[in-house]
């Protein structure tokens, strides 16, 4: 009796486990390509500020002022996630970004005048 328990487990056991693998190996593109989504996500998260800093110093000198300057910055932040085929960031994680390296710039800059 012991063995017809111990057997039925295994083949249950078995049963599990190859469906597992079927129904993963059926999954398997849509896991990796979200799976793709989510770490591209990471990077525009991470590369944010990098690219607003860069944009906040190309925008420096143009003639345009406070309201105008930041539009034309997410435009151009926006712009670049896109040509490099990466999801865009929310407005709100631009703006942040933008206001972010907007103070650095300044703070930057103030350091400069003081020494």
């Amino acid at each position: 009796m012991e063995n017809i328990i111990i057997d039925v487990s295994a083949v249950v056991a078995a049963l599990a486990l190859s469906y597992f693998v079927f129904w993963y190996r059926n999954h398997k593109i849509e896991i990796d390509s979200k799976r793709a989504k989510g770490d591209a996500l990471a990077f525009v998260v991470d590369t944010l500020g990098q690219v607003a800093t860069n944009v906040v110093y190309d925008l420096k000198d143009s003639s345009e002022k406070g309201a105008e300057k930041k539009e034309q910055a997410k435009v151009k932040i926006k712009n670049f996630y896109a040509d490099a085929h990466l999801p865009a960031p929310t407005d709100a994680q631009v703006s942040g970004a933008i206001e972010k390296a907007v103070a650095i710039m300044k703070m930057s800059s103030e350091g400069e005048k003081n020494e």
